[in-house]
């Protein structure tokens, strides 16, 4: 299981080769390296591709195929958990140190962890589209619910396997920003909590939040708040009188804006528009100091 490291400074650039097999490094994902100063960093595989510097990272999208898939019988006490896939085959091993849920029916409500490959096959064996994916539990988890084909169950990668640079917005949840650059496939520390320079899109301004960038992969801008434009819901009408109303959370009103209207009374509408705030886009730490846009600008990380 992952743990603590307490350690020196530069040893946030350092990176891994792989120990026995493409999943397999120095320490489980997701171990922290904390610096003198309180910088905090995550055990990191990173994808094919070399770490740019100042890119905020996220973890590998989750895949259709294998969320919502049919369980197999598996008893109270099973070490072992299998799912047939719908769609997009399994590579050895890609679920190590990840997770199993059962997300509908029997069992659900449960979460597994699936046990680190330190041979190759140890977490699981490759899976066909179509064909059955078995994953082997972590020293210590065992079925407490009974499953049978009723049951659905979800796979999830680690968070810290294979991470890439994030999409805008992301379509995963965020891995860190690198410090540095390293080279394809390869372990290093991501950078979660602390001062980084990150590249950031449009103007930021200092002492304010900053989010996930919708617009520019691996870079941040300032959290916003954004309405949707665009709808088909009538608005509120009464007899003599039409307008919009904002409401909160809860359904009570924050504001309004009113006029006469000549038409004849319409049946009341709600426009849901929180969907369309800060959508997909997590707040990733406070700005430091500002840079101009398309620059690196210092942040303080808080990605949790």
């Amino acid at each position: 299981m992952p743990g603590t490291y307490f350690g020196p400074y530069n040893e946030q650039y350092s990176s891994y080769a792989h120990g026995g097999n493409a999943n397999l490094g120095r320490y489980p994902l997701g171990h922290t390296l904390i610096l003198p100063d309180g910088r905090e960093y995550k055990f990191t595989l990173n994808d094919g591709t070399v770490e740019v510097a100042g890119s905020l990272y996220q973890s590998v999208a989750p895949v259709t195929g294998h969320t919502n898939v049919v369980s197999a019988a598996a008893a109270i006490g099973a070490t072992a958990i299998s799912g047939t896939m719908s769609a997009t085959a399994a590579a050895v091993d890609i679920y190590s140190e990840g997770a199993v849920h059962v997300n509908d029916a029997t069992g659900e409500g449960y979460s597994y962890r699936i046990r680190r490959a330190m041979t190759a096959g140890a977490a699981h064996a490759a899976a066909a589209s179509t064909g059955t994916l078995t994953v082997n539990l972590a020293a210590g988890e065992s079925v407490q619910v009974a499953l049978d084909t009723t049951s659905e169950l979800t796979f999830s990668r680690n968070r810290y396997h294979q991470a890439t640079i994030h999409g805008s917005p992301p379509t995963a949840t965020l891995t860190g920003v690198s410090p540095g650059v390293a080279a394809a496939s390869r372990f290093y520390w991501s950078q979660t909590k602390g001062y980084a320079a990150v590249l950031c899109n449009l103007t930021l301004l200092a002492g304010l939040p900053v989010q996930a960038d919708i617009a520019t992969d691996g870079a941040v801008e300032n959290y916003k708040r954004r309405v949707r434009t665009t709808g088909t819901t009538v608005l509120f009408v009464t007899t003599g009188l039409w307008g919009v109303t904002l409401s909160d959370q809860d359904g009570g009103a924050l504001a309004g804006l009113y006029a006469i209207a000549s038409t004849n009374a319409i049946a009341p509408a709600t426009y849901d528009i929180s969907g369309g705030v800060a959508y997909n886009a997590p707040i990733v730490g406070m700005c430091v100091k500002a840079n101009a846009s398309t620059e690196f600008a210092l942040i303080d990380l808080n990605i949790i």
